[in-house]
C-alpha cells in the first residue's frame, strides 16, 4: 500500500476527529481514496462523501498505514518526543534545527574568564537559563557576523551594564533554522514570569528591511540603531564617512518593504520609518560595527 504524505495525513485528521461528512475531491483527496478506497465521490467527482464506519476505518487505516493514531496524535514535537509514540519520526512538526538557538549569554551567567561564548541550545535550555538567571532584555540580532561581535558594537549611549544584562539571539538564516528565534519569541511572551520581566528588542540593519524585521518580531519592545536618525535634519549625513556608507541604491530596492512600512501601524518607530525615506537610507550592521556608530534605543510606545 502506498504511504501518505505528512499533508495528506493532516487533510485526514480533522475529517476523522470533527466526523466531516463532505470534503472537496482535490489531488490529495483523490490519492487518499485510490489509497484507502474509503468514502463515496459524487457522480461529477467535485466531492468525497463519508458516513456510517468511514471515518473509524479511515483512523484505523492511517494508523496500520502510517502508524499514527489521528485521535491521539500531536504533531507540535520535536522528532525525537514523536517517535515515542509514532513509527515515522519525520511527520513531527518541529524539525531537528527548528528546536535551536544561537545565543550569546548575559555576563552573570559566563564563567569567570568571561568569555562572550556563542552557545547553540535547544529552545527548553534556553527558557530554563531565562527562568534561573533572568536576563533585562532580549536582542534579536540579524546578520550572523554582527552577532558574533555583538559585544564589539558602541553601546555608549546606553544605560551602565547593558550588554552584561542582555540575551543576544541570532534571528536564523543560513545553517541555523529561524524557526527556533520565532518559537524561543513564542514561549517568552506567553510565559507569567518572564512576559513580565523581560523586554524584548531588535538589532538589523538601518533599512526598511531591519525595521520590518522588528516590527514581525514576537512582542518586541524596542530597536537599535544609530544615534544620528536623531540629529537635526541627518545634517552628519552630508558628512564623512556616513555618506561613504549609505547605500542608496539597496535602498530603492527593497520597495516591498518600504510597501509595508507604510501601511504597517509603527508608533513611534514612525520617525524612524520617515527618515529612511527623506534620505533614502540603507546602512548594514557591518558599517556600524566598522565605523564604530553611537547606538542608541529606540522604544516602540
Amino acid at each position: 500500500m502506498a504511504s501518505l504524505t505528512k499533508a495528506q495525513i493532516k487533510l485526514i485528521q480533522p475529517v476523522v476527529k470533527d466526523k466531516i461528512s463532505r470534503v472537496k475531491f482535490s489531488a490529495n483527496w483523490q490519492k487518499i481514496y485510490h489509497t484507502f478506497e474509503i468514502g463515496e465521490p459524487d457522480g461529477a467527482e467535485k466531492y468525497l462523501f463519508f458516513n456510517g464506519q468511514d471515518w473509524q476505518l479511515l483512523r484505523e487505516m492511517v494508523q496500520v498505514n502510517e502508524g499514527i493514531d489521528l485521535l491521539n496524535v500531536n504533531f507540535n514535537q520535536t522528532r525525537a518526543e514523536f517517535a515515542l509514540a509514532n513509527k515515522k519520526e519525520k511527520y513531527a512538526n518541529i524539525r531537528p534545527d527548528a528546536n535551536y538557538v544561537l545565543v550569546k549569554l548575559p555576563r552573570p551567567v559566563l564563567p569567570q574568564e568571561d568569555i562572550p561564548y556563542g552557545l547553540r541550545m535547544t529552545v527548553e535550555q534556553c527558557l530554563q537559563l531565562c527562568q534561573q538567571h533572568i536576563p533585562h532584555n532580549i536582542v534579536v540580532v540579524e546578520n550572523l557576523d554582527a552577532f558574533d561581535e555583538i559585544h564589539q558594537f558602541n553601546y555608549a549611549n546606553f544605560p551602565s551594564e547593558f550588554t552584561a544584562h542582555t540575551l543576544f539571539v541570532y534571528r536564523g538564516g543560513g545553517g541555523h533554522s529561524p524557526a527556533g528565534c520565532k518559537r524561543l519569541l513564542l514561549e517568552i511572551s506567553t510565559n507569567a514570569q518572564l512576559s513580565k520581566t523581560v523586554q524584548v528588542g531588535a538589532f538589523a540593519d538601518l533599512d526598511p528591511a531591519g525595521l520590518q524585521i522588528a516590527h514581525l518580531l514576537q512582542g518586541c519592545q524596542f530597536v537599535i540603531l544609530p544615534k544620528f536618525i536623531h540629529d537635526k535634519d541627518g545634517e552628519q549625513m552630508s558628512h564623512d564617512p556616513l555618506s561613504l556608507i549609505n547605500d542608496h541604491h539597496d535602498y530603492d530596492k527593497q520597495w516591498r518593504q518600504q510597501k509595508y512600512l507604510n501601511k504597517a501601524k509603527l508608533q513611534n518607530w514612525q520617525l524612524v520609518a520617515n527618515f529612511m525615506q527623506q534620505h533614502r537610507i540603507s546602512i548594514k550592521q557591518q558599517h556600524m560595527l566598522a565605523h564604530q556608530l553611537p547606538l542608541i534605543y529606540l522604544p516602540i510606545d
